[in-house]
């Protein structure tokens, strides 16, 4: 009765032992290096519902896979430039031309080439004046027309306020034959345009 009591002692103290022994398997399982955990998930298969890895990324087609096409902002693409079209042209033709407009344009013209005019020749004399070349041609005509009782002086060809009343009346001829002429230009114009069919003119686009 005594020698059996240690038997059975002995029996209940090693069970724990061996239920231990049980439960740290597992553990000494799952502290496993992630190379096991890698080849474990990688064996999971269609019967316990896990699909396969696989490896989807930049690098894959460098293994065999199709390589995608260039995207439209890629530097190609940027440097890819349209055709350029050619300039249009339009061909026209000069009807008409009305009288009244082409009179008040000639008449302000006329008068802006009347002041160019005035100064022109305004420049000319002070800067032929200033070489003396006007005292000299004076001088020479005093001394073939005049006579000794005429003062000096009173027989000089060409003075400032000559040249300046000669410019002018010039000037204010000139107004009336350009303002003129231009009107009588376009009515001959436009009887001529009504028979021919007028002045074709091409119009373009700029480059």
């Amino acid at each position: 009765m005594t020698s059996g009591n240690p038997t059975s002692g002995s029996a209940r103290t090693s069970a724990p032992g061996v239920s231990g022994g049980a439960h740290a398997a597992p553990v000494a399982g799952l502290s496993q290096s992630p190379a096991g955990v890698d080849a474990n998930v990688g064996s999971a298969g269609p019967g316990n519902g896990l699909a396969s890895p696989q490896h989807v990324g930049p690098g894959s087609g460098r293994h065999g896979g199709a390589v995608p096409p260039p995207r439209p902002g890629s530097e190609n693409a940027r440097r890819a430039k349209p055709a350029r079209r050619p300039p249009r042209l339009a061909s026209l033709q000069l009807k008409r031309v009305d009288p009244w407009t082409v009179l008040k344009v000639s008449l302000i013209v006329s008068i802006v080439m009347f002041f160019v005019w005035m100064i022109a020749i305004g420049i000319l004399y002070m800067t032929l004046g200033s070489m003396d070349v006007w005292s000299r041609v004076n001088d020479t005509f005093s001394t073939l027309t005049s006579s000794p009782d005429v003062a000096a002086g009173q027989t000089d060809l060409i003075t400032a306020p000559r040249v300046f009343a000669l410019t002018g009346i010039i000037g204010a001829i000139n107004i009336v034959l350009f303002t003129a002429l231009a009107t009588v230009a376009a009515f001959i114009y436009n009887a001529a345009a009504a028979m021919s069919g007028g002045v074709e003119l091409t119009l373009g686009e700029r480059d």
